[in-house]
């Protein structure tokens, strides 16, 4: 891998993964590796299909290299893009998924695309003194079978989450503003610095811990929901929850948010990214998106009953696709469930 250039690990080839590791590479200003977890033989051989009104649309788009895993890279990264679900609940957590490169690459800054809050407190446990990134992305975008449906443009914001064991923080400010300038592309993509990465997680679970969740729940598109009412009678009253708990933790989110987050997939028939996973017998971010506001409700003393109820209901989805995946044992004379990881 040539030297005089960035290089970028990204780790994950779903959706969001993929429209990265595309633009990075479009850009032509770093060299990048993708780590291709599932269907990677047929990815060798036949790339990838894009239907995107960012890049139009085409097949056989392939990353410069491609690896099977984390463990079969060889180099040191500049970057690690983290663009996994994040399942502190499942087999794989993301500090273990990563290990392996972030202790190889000492000076790589690892930048999380991914869905929730709180998510970087793990990693800053774990490896303390890199730099963790927040990647923020409004994109409807969906990877099925080799397939990328991207309906909107990709528009992100990329900062940095407090962490309090960065020293350096003039250096951690310079790999922001390079990654920055590495991903965006002029006219195809909007990227901006974030200077307020929580109350950015916060906006976003907007969307997230109402829509996302009870598409999920009933495994319904989000314009045929629509049509059900789910956005007046379930969505905003999970979301006025959302509210409440955010500004307990500090933060005020716009009330121009809640109206612009509902209606950013109308008419698009577009599944979310938790009710694809509910589809296809994945588990689905549950603890991230749910479960972390849902604790801070209880530290802060704010009522949130509705987000309490979709998180034991979406509780029994993620059982159900644990067990049929053998993460789940069932012992069924005593009644008491086993887990097949640790």
């Amino acid at each position: 891998m040539p030297q005089n250039i960035p290089s970028v690990l990204v780790v994950g080839a779903g959706a969001l993964g993929l429209v990265a590791a595309y633009s990075l590479q479009e850009h032509g200003q770093c060299d990048v590796t993708l780590v291709v977890k599932f269907d990677y033989e047929k990815v060798c051989q036949e790339g990838y299909t894009f239907k995107s009104v960012q890049f139009g649309n085409f097949s056989g788009w392939k990353p410069k290299y491609i690896r099977k895993s984390v463990e079969d890279t060889k180099h040191e990264y500049d970057f690690i893009i983290v663009a996994v679900k994040n399942l502190p609940d499942g087999p794989e957590p993301v500090n273990d998924i990563i290990r392996h490169v972030v202790e190889r690459s000492p000076n790589s800054a690892v930048i999380l695309f991914q869905n929730g809050i709180d998510i970087e407190k793990p990693l800053i446990e774990e490896f303390p003194g890199h730099v963790i990134m927040s990647g923020v992305s409004l994109i409807n975008c969906t990877n099925i079978d080799r397939v990328v449906d991207q309906k909107n443009k990709d528009s992100i914001q990329i900062g940095l989450f407090e962490n309090e064991t960065i020293k350096d923080i003039a250096t951690a400010e310079s790999k922001l503003k390079q990654f920055v300038e590495l991903y965006h592309i002029e006219g195809m993509n909007t990227v901006s610095l974030d200077e307020n990465v929580r109350l950015s997680r916060w906006k976003k679970l907007v969307y997230n811990a109402s829509i996302n969740t009870t598409t999920a729940l009933v495994q319904l598109d989000v314009t045929r929901s629509t049509i059900c009412g789910f956005k007046q009678n379930l969505c905003r009253p999970i979301i006025d929850e959302i509210y409440a708990i955010a500004k307990a933790d500090g933060y005020n989110i716009p009330s121009e948010m809640e109206d612009e987050m509902l209606n950013l997939s109308n008419g698009l028939y577009y599944r979310p990214s938790m009710c694809v996973d509910v589809d296809f017998g994945r588990m689905i971010e549950l603890e991230t998106i749910v479960g972390n506001p849902l604790r801070m409700a209880k530290k802060y003393g704010v009522p949130a009953p509705r987000l309490d109820t979709i998180y034991h209901l979406l509780q029994m989805v993620q059982y159900k696709t644990m067990e049929k995946a053998g993460l789940i044992i069932m012992d069924v004379e005593k009644g008491v469930p086993h887990k097949t990881f640790n």
